[in-house]
């Protein structure tokens, strides 16, 4: 009687742990994103360029690994597909490519001056931001066609081809680095709404594991 009445308390006490286990957000622990000043930053990382701030090629393309990774991440834990392009999170040095064309692949990742235009590979760096965003709008109406309790319902950008926003995501195309720079914010806001779409639907399930251990 007595053993049998520690197995169930031990029982019960796995089932605790394994709904507290459940309501554990690692992706939410893992994309934080911020902004300071006029940048939009992920896990701290400052995504642009602006006039009279120094901005490493290094933290930027540190971002768009953290932009590329996120986007895997929640594409895969929600079963969406994206329906052109494809993206492979290699931190700093992250490509994109498109489905029927893997072979060839586009950098996510830019170098050279500072300055406008003069960007080694600006052509294959803008075309990947391109794809970047394609994956993002694929994923945003993922999101979009599932509404989620207390989530908007919708981001607050929206993406048409290669603008967010009204923004240009391409480097060369953007109108300059301000501009440049607020896309990318955009996008950055954009995907916090994702995040937070994605945030309601682990709280619904662990509030059903829950339910259920009790």
């Amino acid at each position: 009687e007595e053993e049998a009445t520690r197995e169930r308390q031990l029982v019960q006490f796995c089932r605790r742990e394994l709904a507290r286990l459940g309501r554990v957000d690692v992706v939410s622990d893992v994309f934080r994103i911020s902004s300071t000043g006029s940048f939009g930053t992920l896990n701290s990382l400052r995504l642009g360029r602006l006039p009279g701030v120094s901005v490493d090629w290094a933290e930027i393309n540190a971002a768009l690994g953290q932009v590329a990774l996120l986007l895997v991440a929640v594409a895969r834990e929600s079963g969406a597909r994206f329906s052109s392009h494809a993206l492979l999170p290699m931190g700093s040095y992250s490509k994109a490519y498109k489905l029927d064309e893997p072979r060839a692949l586009y950098e996510l990742h830019g170098s050279g001056s500072p300055h406008l235009g003069r960007i080694f590979g600006s052509s294959r760096f803008d075309k990947g931001l391109t794809m970047l965003l394609a994956c993002a709008s694929d994923l945003l109406a993922f999101a979009g066609a599932r509404p989620r309790a207390g989530v908007a319902p919708a981001p607050p950008h929206p993406i048409e081809a290669d603008a967010v926003g009204g923004f240009c995501i391409r480097l060369q195309a953007s109108g300059g680095e301000e501009r440049w720079t607020r896309a990318l914010r955009c996008l950055l806001e954009d995907l916090s709404w994702l995040l937070t779409w994605r945030r309601a639907g682990a709280a619904a399930a662990a509030t059903g594991t829950a339910l259920h251990a009790a």
